[in-house]
C-alpha cells in the first residue's frame, strides 16, 4: 500500500550550504531550523517532523518580545493584539512566525523568502517582509528588509530568535559566554544590579536570564556582539549591525526538560520589549518606506 508524503509542520525545507556549512530554512515564519558547521550545531535544532518550539530560530516581526497587555496606542488610535502568550496576558513576538513565506531566489548556498502581512484589525497595515539567507566562509548572514506598502504609516520592531549551541549534546553551564552588552532590563521591565556587564567572557553556571540588555553605540566597527563557547573549544559568535539596539538573552528555564538549558538564546532586536505599547525606539515606516537590518552567525 502506497503511504501518504506527510509535509512537514514547518512547510518546505530549503537546504543551502557553502564549503563545511549547511543550513535548512523552512517555509513556515522564514525561520532557520538548521545551522551547523561540521556536523557541529552552530545553532540549536529541532525535528524537521516537530513543531518549532520555543521559538528556535523565529523571526520576530513587526515586534519582539511582548506587548504587555495585547493594548498599544498609534496615531490616536486604539488596538488589542491577540494574547499570544495566553497565561501571561500578553502578545508574543509578533505576526509572522506562523506565516507562510514563499521563495524569491535559491541559490546553493543562499535563499530569499517574502511574505505579505495583510491588515487586520489588530494590526491594520500593509507590511511586505523579506528575509535573505546567504552562507559564506564565516557563517551565516540574514537580511531583513521590511516594505510599507500601505497608505499610512505604520509601526515596526524588528528581532530574531536564535539559540547559540555550547556543542551537540552538552549545556550552556559549562560554555563561555560575553556579549558587547552593558545594560539590563528584566522581561518583566525591572531593573536589575546583576550581570550588567557582560563583556569579559564568564562560565554561564547556574545564571538564569531572559534579560533585556542594551547594546552600546559608537563600537569602533558598528556591530554588537555575542560569544558562546563549549567545552570542545569552539564559539559561536553572533554579530548585529547598528539597527539592533538590544539583545534578549534567555538561558531557556522555562523549556521544556529535554531543552531547558541546551542552548543560549542571544535575540537581536531593534527594540526593547513592550516597544509598540511605550514607543521606545519603535521605527515607524511612512508609505513606500523600506527599512533594512542585517546580522550573522558563525562557528570558530
Amino acid at each position: 500500500m502506497h503511504t501518504p508524503v506527510t509535509a512537514p509542520p514547518s512547510g518546505k525545507q530549503y537546504h543551502i550550504s557553502f564549503a563545511n556549512y549547511h543550513a535548512v530554512i523552512v517555509e513556515l515564519g522564514a525561520g532557520i531550523r538548521v545551522l551547523e558547521r561540521d556536523d557541529r550545531s552552530v545553532l540549536e535544532s529541532y525535528d524537521e517532523a516537530a513543531i518549532c518550539d520555543g521559538a528556535h530560530g523565529a523571526n520576530l516581526v513587526p515586534w519582539p518580545n511582548r506587548v504587555f497587555g495585547g493594548g498599544y496606542r498609534f496615531m490616536d488610535h486604539d488596538y488589542r493584539l491577540p494574547l499570544t502568550e495566553p497565561d501571561a496576558g500578553n502578545a508574543i513576538h509578533g505576526l509572522v512566525r506562523w506565516l507562510p513565506f514563499w521563495a524569491t531566489h535559491l541559490t546553493q548556498n543562499s535563499v530569499t523568502l517574502e511574505a505579505v502581512l495583510h491588515p487586520t484589525p489588530w494590526y491594520p497595515f500593509l507590511l511586505r517582509v523579506r528575509f535573505s539567507y546567504e552562507l559564506s566562509a564565516n557563517g551565516l548572514v540574514i537580511t531583513t528588509e521590511l516594505l510599507n506598502q500601505g497608505a499610512q504609516a505604520c509601526p515596526v520592531a524588528v528581532g530574531h530568535h536564535p539559540y547559540l549551541s555550547p556543542g551537540n549534546d552538552q549545556n550552556i553551564d559549562t560554555a563561555l559566554f560575553s556579549a558587547s552588552a552593558n545594560q539590563t532590563q528584566s522581561a518583566l521591565g525591572e531593573s536589575e544590579a546583576a550581570d550588567s556587564h557582560l563583556e569579559l567572557p564568564q562560565l554561564v553556571g547556574d545564571r538564569v536570564l531572559d534579560t533585556t540588555f542594551t547594546i552600546p553605540t559608537g563600537a569602533p566597527s558598528g556591530r554588537g556582539w555575542a560569544r558562546l563557547t563549549g567545552s570542545d573549544h569552539r564559539t559561536v559568535e553572533l554579530w548585529t549591525d547598528p539597527s539592533y539596539r538590544y539583545l534578549q538573552i534567555f538561558t531557556g528555564d522555562t523549556l521544556p526538560n529535554e531543552r531547558r538549558r541546551k542552548a543560549m538564546a542571544v535575540e537581536p532586536m531593534t527594540a526593547p520589549p513592550n516597544a509598540l505599547q511605550s514607543g521606545q525606539d519603535l521605527l515607524v515606516l511612512q508609505p513606500r518606506e523600506t527599512l533594512e537590518t542585517q546580522w550573522g552567525v558563525g562557528l570558530r
